[in-house]
C-alpha cells in the first residue's frame, strides 16, 4: 500500500511514524512546503528565546526519515489532489496514492487593520517567520502584541529574554488574556504577573490600524487610542488551511470535517491536526493531534482500532516564567451555569497562586492550576478517566491540598 501525508507537522510526522510502527512494508511519503524537517512549533519561542539554535530545531534527526523508510519531500509544496485518479500534484509531479491524509495544519489569522502589509509587522508560524522577527527585533526599542494569548505571551517572554532592553505591549481584545485556558480571575492573576515585570497589558482593545508608512510606528485602536511601537507580532489565533481540501470538493465547514475514523467525505482520505472539525470542534492544540495520529494510522491500513472520541484540551507550560496547567472545561458553556455545574476555587494569600476545579455531575470536567505545576498529571487523568471527587472534594478549596 501507498500511502502519502501532506504535511510536515505534529500531525503528519506523528502518522508517518505510527503508519511505520503499524506496518514494516507500507509506503510512507511526505510532502511539505517548509525546508526543514518537522520541529515542534513550540520550539519556535525557544529559538526567539536564544535557548535554541537552527540545527537544534527538528524533533527527529535527518537519518531518521532514512532509517524509517519514510520519503521525505521538502521544499514540495501540494498543489493539487486529485480525488478521482487518487493522485497529488507537488512541485509540478503528479504522485499517486492508495491512501491519503491530509495534515496541512493551521495559517495564521490576521485580522481585517488597516495599514497592513508592513515592513517590522509579523505573524509567527515558521522558521522563516521567527528569523525575520529575530532580526528586526535586533534594531527595535518597543514591541506591541496583538493578541493575549498563549503564542502572544510567549512570544513576548522569548523577545525579551532575548533582548533585555526591549519594552513591550500587550493587546488584547477581549475582557482578559488567555479567553481559552483561563477564567477571570485567573487571568487577574497572570495580568498581574506580567506588569510587575514591566510588560504593559490593555484588555478590551481592539485594534483598527497599524499606523506608519513603509515601517510600524504604532496602533491605533477602535475607541481611538494610539499605542506606540516600532515592532508588531500579531498573535489573534488561527485559521486552518482549507485551500487543497476544499479545492479537491472535500466536505469542509470551520476545517476539514472527519468521523472518528479520522476520514474525509471521500473515503480513501483522512485527515488530522489543525485543519480538521471533528463533531463540530476545531482544536488548534497539540495533544488532539498525538491522539488522531494514532488513530488514523489504524484506519488508512485497514487494522482494528477504536475510534476517534476527541480530546480533553490539556496546556502545561510557562507564561513568562509563570507556571500554567488548563485542563478540560474550565468555564461553563452556559449562562447562568447548569445546576449540575459547580467551581471551586483556591488561591494563596501573595496571590502568587490560584487553583480552580470544574465539577459537574460530582465529576471533575476541568482545572486550572496557576503559579504551581503541583499534582498536575493527577488532576489530568483525573479529568481524562471521569473519576469520581468523592471524599477529596471538601479539600479543593484548601490551596496547600495535595491530591492522593
Amino acid at each position: 500500500m501507498r500511502t502519502l501525508i501532506i504535511g510536515n507537522n505534529v500531525a503528519g510526522t506523528n502518522l508517518a511514524k505510527a503508519l511505520r510502527d503499524a506496518d514494516a512494508n507500507v509506503e510512507v511519503e511526505i510532502f511539505s512546503d517548509e525546508a526543514m524537517p518537522y520541529y515542534p512549533r513550540p520550539r519556535l519561542i525557544d529559538y526567539l528565546a536564544g535557548t535554541v539554535d537552527e540545527l537544534s530545531m527538528p524533533f527527529f534527526p535527518i537519518d531518521w526519515y532514512e532509517k524509517n523508510r519514510i520519503k521525505l519531500n521538502l521544499r514540495a509544496k501540494a498543489e493539487k489532489i486529485d480525488p478521482t485518479g487518487k493522485k497529488v500534484l507537488a512541485n509540478g509531479t503528479w504522485h499517486a496514492y492508495d491512501k491519503l491524509a491530509i495534515a496541512t495544519g493551521s495559517g495564521a489569522f490576521v485580522p481585517p487593520l488597516k495599514g497592513l502589509p508592513k515592513e517590522n509587522a509579523f505573524t509567527l508560524r515558521t522558521i522563516e517567520d521567527a528569523r525575520k522577527i529575530k532580526q528586526r527585533a535586533n534594531e527595535s526599542e518597543h514591541l506591541i502584541v496583538i493578541g493575549g494569548g498563549l503564542l502572544g505571551l510567549e512570544s513576548a517572554r522569548a523577545l525579551c529574554q532575548s533582548h533585555p532592553d526591549l519594552r513591550v505591549t500587550v493587546l488584547e481584545y477581549a475582557e482578559h488574556l488567555l479567553m481559552r485556558q483561563l477564567d477571570h480571575q485567573g487571568a487577574q492573576v497572570i495580568q498581574k504577573w506580567l506588569e510587575d515585570l514591566g510588560t504593559k497589558v490593555v484588555v478590551k482593545a481592539e485594534g483598527e490600524e497599524i499606523l506608519g508608512g513603509s515601517k510600524v510606528i504604532g496602533v491605533k485602536l477602535k475607541d481611538g487610542r494610539v499605542m506606540e511601537g516600532d515592532l508588531v507580532l500579531i498573535s489573534a489565533g488561527t485559521r486552518p488551511n482549507l485551500a487543497l481540501a476544499r479545492d479537491a470538493g472535500l466536505k469542509v465547514n470551520k476545517g476539514l470535517i472527519v468521523d472518528g475514523s479520522l476520514r474525509t467525505s471521500n473515503p480513501d482520505i483522512f485527515a488530522l491536526g489543525d485543519v480538521v472539525e471533528f463533531e463540530g470542534r476545531v482544536w488548534g492544540i497539540i495533544p488532539p493531534a498525538l491522539d488522531e495520529a494514532k488513530v488514523a494510522a489504524k484506519k488508512m491500513l485497514g487494522q482494528p482500532t477504536p475510534d476517534y472520541m476527541g480530546t480533553v484540551p490539556s496546556n502545561t507550560l510557562k507564561i513568562m516564567g509563570l507556571d500554567l496547567s488548563s485542563i478540560g472545561t474550565v468555564r461553563s458553556e452556559h449562562e447562568p451555569p447548569e445546576p449540575s455545574f459547580e467551581e471551586i476555587r483556591a488561591g494563596t494569600p501573595d496571590g502568587k497562586v490560584y487553583k480552580k476545579f470544574v465539577i459537574r455531575d460530582g465529576k471533575m470536567i476541568g482545572a486550572i492550576l496557576l503559579g504551581t505545576k503541583k499534582d498536575a498529571n493527577k488532576v489530568a487523568k483525573m479529568i481524562k478517566d471521569g473519576t469520581p471527587v468523592g471524599n477529596i472534594k471538601s479539600g479543593l478549596s484548601d490551596p496547600d491540598f495535595a491530591f492522593p
